[in-house]
């Protein structure tokens, strides 16, 4: 074990090492300014439960991503964020290496068996490629100890229960609630698979493990449900091509055994000509086990009959994670509850990835005790050279170029980097065949030969993935954009509750030679701080209408599309725009500019349409009473000229027009807002804010104020005339009877490891 220490500390050495920071996608662009925003809540003694950066607001406990609850959070009160990030995917890592490490001892692997998994596992392709996403990695690093847990569970007293339960609802409460579901039916496939005694008693155990969790991850999982219900992922029919867009191209299967292949080329070009992925690119940069793993996974499934349940789990993974191109996964999809609530098949080659790593250290129990034949090795070596000569080849750069539409340049980066890929592969495969040739020939002695493997695949994973998770220096993560400045030049103290601002989202974007030379690819990061991409408003205080955070709603997507125009953007407060000077050379936007960055290719402006203000008494409120169809209400010149506002109000009545009277916003925290109007007679006060189930209004008198949707998305409420002061407050849907469930849940697990302990005490005290 403390050789599997070193060797996971070693390999993610950048983790540790001072002064840096996980540059990937959402490490740096959405993780980092979610949990700096949920510090800053906590730390001025307040729950975080309302974001108000992103989509006129949204839920911040009941969108299960944000880990309030993770015991991971204590991280970010003992060091700065991107550290507090960086430690917290460190521990998850060595988490998947001793408890891959403790389920092969479970599982009856000799020390060196237990090892080489070990490495397979924490070392492989996935699991480095999810250092980007702490949710998605920590669900992966604890599959092992949930399966380990889950065996001694059928093997011990039920009291053991506790165990699994435990560290399944440390995944619910870390927000991946997609693996956490995934989980159920490993657990499942787990059980029938292993049980020795009745089926009936192991079935009421995995029942206790499933009832315990749910209850332990109310707090988490009854708000999320709320969210969910009123999210675009309720409608299965809708989702659908979001569900299926990280799909595992069959192409791509062929970098398991050969890999990395665009080492010298963008990846997000080569995900988009090569694989038709969307144009962010690859959902996983690498896939890679190697032909080592690979090899001893076969032999370690062929010779170990009562382990095929991880054969069968590899499979069903491998098949699911195909996605569109697979027909297996729409099955599910379509008969399987709640399975279309969930988004990209590739997924679940982090299950694949976890059930061959086993597998291996299996095979390599098998090698040592004589089992299996030389020969094979061999031949993969061969065959990963011949591979390799293929690909280096002019002829096969040429037919990739015509078969694919891609630029010749591009199809001979791909196929040269292919090429090395599989000559790595061919070396790896011979020192396997040399070793094991040696050991049969009694040439080597058994200790080299057990050092010597699990350092051969440790050296072929390292050689593929050591690459996939990229870090840059700290101070990327906290320079200030120049376009922040100019904001804050216009506007004052940058705070919530004032304007909202739209970040051109686009895949082509321009960075400086100096910065592409130093973070090379992933140097698109910093440009997307620097054009304030969604979730990095948070770290300045700016709000933005652009959405990232998972189950938004629909009417949102439907009121504010990508295309949406000025006027309607003016409606909901948005003031200024973010993106390149080209993208926003429109006529009306001419006398716009307020700042550029040359470097970068961006530029501020000024909505040429006015703005309204975030809080107003309505002109004219139009009552409607079904709900309001965002598109027809985009269409509507008196809409957007801003005279009229569409109110749902089935039963209620509204007043006239408001031509005279003051709303004025006197606090705005993020599950507070406070307005004082005056008013000659009964008006509709809107507040430009997403309207949510969680939020009520009550005047300075106590008197509570139904609060009705307005305009598809915002907030009404009828104000009596004379002076007032309203106040919205937010809580979380449902959160105190989750909190309760989970109170209960507690209890329920102490019970039982108190009783537990009451009867060992007793069974050894007897006579």
């Amino acid at each position: 074990m403390a050789v599997l220490c070193v060797i996971t500390l070693a390999f993610y050495h950048r983790l540790w090492l001072p002064d840096l920071v996980l540059i990937k996608r959402d490490a740096f662009l959405f993780y980092l300014p979610i949990k700096q925003y949920m510090m800053e809540r906590l730390a001025a003694g307040a729950l975080p439960q309302w974001f108000p950066y992103e989509a006129l607001g949204r839920p911040f406990i009941g969108v299960a991503v944000t880990g309030v609850f993770h015991p991971f959070t204590l991280l970010y009160f003992l060091f700065p964020v991107h550290d507090a990030y960086r430690f917290s995917t460190l521990l998850s890592c060595l988490l998947a290496a001793l408890g891959a490490f403790a389920l092969g001892r479970m599982l009856a692997l000799s020390r060196t068996g237990a090892l080489a998994a070990s490495i397979s596992f924490t070392l492989s392709g996935y699991l480095v490629s999810a250092l980007y996403n702490i949710v998605f990695l920590y669900s992966l690093c604890v599959l092992p100890l949930f399966i380990a847990a889950v065996e001694k569970t059928l093997r011990a007293r039920r009291a053991w229960a506790v165990a699994p339960a435990v560290i399944w609802v440390t995944v619910f409460l870390n927000g991946d609630v997609q693996t956490g579901y995934y989980f159920g039916f490993v657990a499942l496939l787990w059980t029938a698979a292993r049980v020795e005694g009745s089926y009936r008693e192991a079935g009421l155990r995995l029942v206790l493990i499933g009832g315990l969790a749910a209850l332990l991850a109310g707090i988490q999982l009854v708000p999320a449900w709320v969210v969910f219900m009123s999210s675009t992922r309720a409608q299965s029919a809708q989702f659908h091509e979001e569900a299926v867009q990280w799909s595992t191209h069959p192409l791509r299967l062929f970098t398991i055994l050969a890999s990395p292949i665009i080492e010298k080329a963008d990846p997000v070009v080569v995900a988009r000509v090569f694989l038709g992925s969307p144009k962010w690119g690859l959902w996983a940069d690498s896939l890679y086990l190697g032909v080592p793993v690979i090899g001893l996974a076969f032999l370690g499934a062929w010779q170990r009959r009562d382990l095929r349940v991880l054969a069968l789990l590899a499979c069903l993974a491998l098949f699911l994670s195909l996605g569109r191109f697979g027909g297996l996964y729409d099955a599910f999809y379509h008969l399987v509850p709640l399975w279309a609530a969930f988004r990209f098949p590739e997924k679940l080659m982090g299950i694949f990835s976890f059930a061959m790593a086993m597998l291996a250290g299996a095979g390599l129990d098998a090698l040592r005790a004589g089992k299996g034949y030389q020969a094979p090795w061999l031949v993969g070596a061969i065959l990963c050279a011949c591979a390799g000569l293929i690909f280096r080849s002019e002829a096969i750069s040429a037919w990739t170029a015509a078969s694919f539409a891609a630029p010749p340049a591009l199809a001979h980066a791909v196929t040269d980097a292919t090429a090395y890929a599989f000559l790595f592969s061919a070396v790896a495969s011979l020192g396997m065949w040399l070793v094991i040739t040696g050991a049969a020939k009694g040439w080597l002695r058994e200790a080299l030969v057990l050092a010597t493997l699990p350092a051969i695949i440790a050296l072929d994973l390292a050689h593929a993935n050591m690459r996939v998770y990229g870090t840059a220096p700290a101070e990327v993560a906290w320079f200030e954009p120049p376009l922040v400045r100019a904001l804050r030049a216009r506007e004052g103290t940058l705070m919530p509750g004032r304007f909202r601002l739209i970040s051109t989202l686009d895949s082509k974007y321009v960075v400086p030679k100096h910065l592409h030379r130093f973070l090379g690819y992933q140097s698109d990061q910093v440009v997307g701080r620097q054009a304030l991409y969604p979730e990095h408003n948070a770290q300045f205080h700016i709000e933005a209408v652009d959405g990232h955070l998972p189950g938004y709603s629909m009417a949102l997507s439907a009121m504010l599309p990508k295309n949406t125009g000025v006027e309607v953007n003016g409606r909901f407060n948005v003031t200024y725009y973010i993106g390149q000077r080209s993208y926003l050379q429109s006529p009306q936007f001419d006398n716009s500019l307020v700042a550029v960055v040359p470097d970068y290719d961006l530029a501020l402006y000024q909505n040429p349409a006015p703005a309204k203000p975030r809080a107003y008494l309505s002109r004219r409120p139009e009552r409607a009473t079904v709900p309001v169809d965002p598109v027809a209400l985009r269409e509507r010149p008196d809409f957007l000229s801003g005279d009229v506002d569409v109110i749902e109000a089935p039963e209620e009545t509204l007043p006239g027009p408001a031509m005279e009277g003051v709303a004025q916003i006197e606090r705005y925290e993020p599950e507070e807002v406070r307005v004082r109007v005056e008013t000659p007679q009964p008006a509709a006060l809107i507040l430009l804010d997403a309207f949510d189930q969680g939020w009520t209004a009550k005047l300075e008198s106590g008197l509570v104020l139904p609060i009705m949707r307005a305009n598809a998305l915002a907030r009404a409420v009828v104000v009596p005339a004379g002076v007032h002061t309203i106040t919205f407050q937010y809580e979380t849907p449902l959160l105190r009877a989750g909190a309760a469930a989970s109170l209960v849940g507690m209890l329920l697990c102490l019970g039982m490891i108190v009783h537990a302990s009451w009867r060992r005490r007793s069974n050894l005290g007897a006579p």
